[in-house]
């Protein structure tokens, strides 16, 4: 039970803090956060990661639901087997952030994404991600290293 309130939490988490932007911050806002190093924005993902088919974003909403389907049916087999608990774990920080994603596209029509890097690189600077992003990456590192045999 508690791998599944890993995925409930940080898919809540996320959800949450994309409220919390949409309600409090404007387009083209930038506040800085953790002295600087990161600033809060208000920006939309109509496409997968980076924008990818931003120009399709129909097709997108059906792939990330697919493919969805096809992550919840493994964690359920994941999650019947003993031990395994860095796997679990990764997977269902993934899942999480994948559900909060997916949850955007179905009801917003586009991903909202919120927190950025401050550099003096603009390329990094403008790389605008949120905490469901931060999940899927994290979980699917923590998931394929604890396979390493």
């Amino acid at each position: 039970m508690i791998f599944c309130t890993i995925a409930a939490a940080s898919a809540a988490l996320d959800l949450g803090i994309k409220q919390y932007v949409l309600d409090n911050v404007t387009e083209g806002e930038d506040r800085e956060l953790a002295g600087g190093r990161l600033v809060l924005r208000r920006v939309y993902n109509r496409g997968a990661a980076f924008n990818l088919l931003e120009k399709s974003p129909q097709f997108v909403t059906k792939l990330s639901a697919w493919l969805g389907a096809v992550l919840l049916v493994r964690d359920v087999f994941l999650l019947r087997k003993k031990g395994h608990t860095a796997e679990k774990t990764g997977m269902m920080l993934l899942t999480g952030g994948a559900l909060s994603n997916l949850y955007d596209r179905v009801v917003r029509g586009k991903v909202v994404d919120y927190l950025a890097f401050k550099s003096r690189w603009k390329r990094l600077s403008r790389l605008t991600f949120n905490l469901g992003d931060v999940c899927i990456a994290a979980g699917a590192l923590l998931a394929a290293l604890s396979r390493r045999k």
